[in-house]
């Protein structure tokens, strides 16, 4: 029982002074361990002298540390995604803390992009607070992320400089580390584990524009699902095991997918046979729910894609030399995507009045990739200053006008995130539609929303098609120097267009075919 009253001599007794740290700065730079303890540690090489003497695994030194956040700094206020345990079990510091929360909190929801996902929802978070690879990984996507963020989503450049970077290089590298420490482990659960790290080390350096790392990650990753058989599980009732988390398994063979339009040989887990299981011939029935829809168009875009990315690298010559065996191709896929278009369309008027807003938002997105494909497969075969070209100009427009929709209704634009979304689309028309007018309207969407999707960067996408009408215009192709339309036939159009970025990052090479001759350009990308 607390007394009313103190004893006389605790009432006449000097008041105890406000207790202060003893002199002396506090160590910034000490062990994990020590600095997890709240204890000053004496900074010996490899092990400090008071893990030592307590008996304590010493769990090393940072070399790198964040910078402090500044009291300005706008609190994360968003509602976790899932639970989480109470903690992991090894040694975190505050800039670890710090890169997490911002994951948690921010990056999850920027990576769901346009559709829910359970991978990044629930399993990478959980598997961050098990393992500490997976943890490691993910505070290096968090810094970079934050970096880039902060910046205004730029175009990505290395700078070994810049304390994020070499925060999040650190940890990946930790994590690296773990991974091959315990590759002749027995563990069950280092399959999996590896393949989310895989794709976090894919996610960081495609946000650091590092496309050879990012691809050789992916192609690794995809080279542990292949020996897993796991491409099975993209098959409507498969009825094998399933040795994979389904949703890590569809995050893979979307990307995959995507790499095709980068130059990179694929798809490699995405087969044709396995869109016959969701476009029979004669089925007309609606999609049941969205991911089904998602997961056929995925199916039906790797084959598109890879079509049409061999299409454009051929000559007139050769096209004409081997058209019949093309143009059957081209109606094959066309009608593919004919009968997709039917069942999507019954299921958007069926169901779309009971989705959640941001279900109705990727169907809007669904359906603009489905509207692109589309005309990708009919413009794909054609020179693309070829007059016929002008039939297709309503329907790069109608593209701008469903693009604008899905802009305005996204609250808080993502800034990175892996599905693919308006990037692609905003390309086909700021590249080959032949109304410049129409071009340079995708060119201002692309520069109004800085975002990453996937291998995706929109600044990058609106320099290579700025440059690329510079190229035409050059070429006298399309447009004379003014503006105005070439009399007489058109001159070839530029064919098999592609880009890569400089290992420093400073640069973009653009290659290209203009009458049966390559040609390439170097282009400096703003600093």
């Amino acid at each position: 029982m607390i007394p009313d009253h103190l004893p006389p001599c605790a009432a006449d007794s000097t008041p105890v002074s406000t207790r202060k740290r003893a002199g002396g700065k506090r160590s910034k730079t000490g062990c994990r361990t020590c600095r997890a303890r709240h204890i000053k540690c004496d900074e010996a090489p490899r092990t400090c002298n008071n893990c030592k003497l307590t008996g304590r695994p010493c769990d090393g030194y940072d070399f790198h540390r964040l910078p402090r956040a500044g009291r300005k700094t706008q609190a994360i206020a968003t509602t976790p995604p899932v639970a989480l345990p109470s903690g992991a079990y090894w040694v975190m510091n505050t800039d670890q803390q710090r890169a997490f929360a911002f994951f948690q909190h921010r990056t999850t929801s920027a990576f769901l992009g346009w559709f829910d996902s359970s991978l990044w929802q629930r399993l990478v978070l959980q598997m961050s607070q098990a393992d500490p690879a997976v943890y490691h990984a993910v505070i290096a996507v968090s810094a970079i992320h934050q970096d880039f963020e902060r910046q205004g989503m730029p175009l990505p450049r290395e700078d070994l400089g810049n304390t994020w970077h070499r925060f999040a290089l650190e940890q990946s590298s930790r994590s690296f580390a773990l991974l091959n420490a315990r590759r002749a482990s027995q563990d069950p659960r280092l399959r999996e584990v590896t393949l989310v790290c895989c794709l976090l080390f894919v996610t960081l350096e495609l946000i650091r524009g590092q496309y050879d790392d990012a691809f050789r990650h992916l192609h690794c990753g995809l080279d542990i699902l292949k020996e897993l058989n796991a491409q099975d599980q993209l098959v409507p009732k498969a009825t094998g095991p399933q040795l994979v988390e389904q949703s890590l398994v569809e995050a893979f063979a979307h990307l995959d997918m995507q790499s095709i339009q980068f130059g990179v040989r694929g798809p490699r887990l995405l087969i044709g046979e396995q869109a016959s299981h969701y476009l029979s011939k004669g089925q007309v029935s609606s999609f049941r729910t969205l991911p089904e829809a998602r997961r056929a168009l995925d199916h039906l875009l790797a084959d598109v894609l890879q079509f049409s990315s061999q299409s454009p690298c051929a000559t007139g010559r050769q096209i004409a030399s081997d058209y019949e065996a093309l143009y059957r191709k081209q109606r094959s896929l066309c009608g593919q995507v004919d009968s997709y278009a039917q069942r999507f369309n019954m299921f958007r008027k069926e169901a779309y009045s009971r989705l959640s807003r941001k279900e109705q938002r990727g169907v809007d997105v669904i359906h603009l990739h489905q509207r692109t494909a589309t005309l990708l497969l009919e413009t794909c075969l054609l020179d693309g200053n070829d007059p016929v070209m002008d039939q297709y100009t309503p329907e790069f427009q109608r593209l701008l006008y469903l693009v604008e929709p899905i802009m305005n209704a996204s609250p808080e634009r993502p800034s990175v995130c892996l599905d693919m979304g308006i990037i692609p689309t905003l390309m086909l028309v700021a590249v080959n539609c032949r109304d410049y007018h129409v071009r340079w309207q995708a060119i201002e969407m692309l520069r109004s929303w800085p975002h990453r999707e996937g291998p995706w960067d929109s600044n990058l996408v609106a320099r290579i098609a700025e440059e690329t009408m510079m190229l035409e215009t050059s070429h006298h192709i399309n447009v004379n120097r003014d503006g105005t339309t070439p009399n007489g036939d058109p001159e070839p159009s530029m064919r098999g267009v592609f880009f890569s970025v400089a290992e420093d990052q400073r640069q973009v090479r653009i290659s290209y075919c203009l009458d049966g001759t390559e040609y390439e350009r170097w282009v400096k990308l703003e600093d």
